[in-house]
């Protein structure tokens, strides 16, 4: 299928998530001759490219498309009633297994991905795994697909995409956890509020930009700072001794197993 022919439907194309998705497709000269079309379910776009049409009708999106992208919450897909006869579907719903979308939308050609909040920025990271009905030509448009909202890395294994709703899923909510216990400890301190929360802020603005930029890895980066033996040092080391790491831990296994609960 070449670029001119293809036409990809989004349900649930007007949420957040598929906005992100479809704004991400529509800036990106790999899809300029792409065409789309957007389901939503109360409320029609208000701006809409050339590109683009809209519809509340999911079976007629679907009849329509070459390829369905399912963007959609978990607890809504038992109400999606479509049946694809056999295209292409790439989801982004957590916790709903390839096997419960193949069954409920008639296809074997399933895509389960995991998209972040960031790809309303085009800094998602996207890992996603195949059913093994997936053809060579139906693998090799997605890489380019999730790269226009970010980065991506196919899974070969379908329970790591659980995994990964627990890590790279929960987008900023994890550093915001981080940033709101470092402000707590300023304004415990006594700082007053815009500079505890500037301050905290600021350590989670640049961090992932000065990670990506040394190259190195965390545990690296970590070895470096405990060695100089510096006041940062000293916080690293209480943090852990406190349990910092366990902590981490064991909340990222308290999301995996909600995750793997979502689709029952």
């Amino acid at each position: 299928m070449n670029d001119k022919q293809r036409v990809i439907g989004v349900i649930g194309g007007t949420g957040w998530l598929g906005a992100a998705i479809v704004n991400g497709i529509l800036q990106s000269h790999d899809f300029a001759n792409t065409r789309l079309i957007v389901s939503y379910r109360t409320h029609a776009p208000r701006e809409t490219s050339a590109q683009v049409s809209v519809t509340q009708d999911n079976q007629y999106l679907v009849e329509q498309s070459d390829m369905v992208i399912l963007s959609v919450r978990p607890q809504d897909w038992p109400a999606i009633n479509i049946d694809l006869k056999g295209k292409l579907v790439i989801s982004v719903m957590a916790g709903i297994t390839a096997a419960q979308i193949s069954e409920g939308a008639h296809t074997s050609k399933v895509i389960r991905s995991l998209p972040n909040a960031a790809a309303s920025i085009n800094e998602s990271y996207t890992p996603w795994f195949a059913s093994q009905a997936c053809s060579t030509d139906d693998l090799s448009i997605i890489p380019t697909l999730f790269n226009t909202f970010g980065t991506e890395d196919q899974c070969e294994i379908e329970d790591d995409i659980d995994y990964l709703t627990a890590i790279s899923g929960a987008g900023p909510a994890y550093p915001a956890l981080l940033a709101q216990a470092l402000e707590e400890s300023a304004l415990t301190h006594g700082l007053p509020k815009h500079i505890a929360r500037h301050a905290a802020n600021a350590v989670i603005r640049g961090s992932g930009g000065l990670l990506e930029d040394l190259n190195s890895s965390p545990e690296q980066l970590v070895n470096v700072f405990e060695n100089y033996g510096g006041t940062t040092a000293a916080g690293l080391i209480s943090m852990r001794q406190a349990g910092f790491v366990k902590a981490v831990d064991q909340g990222i296994n308290a999301a995996y197993q909600r995750a793997k609960t979502l689709g029952r």
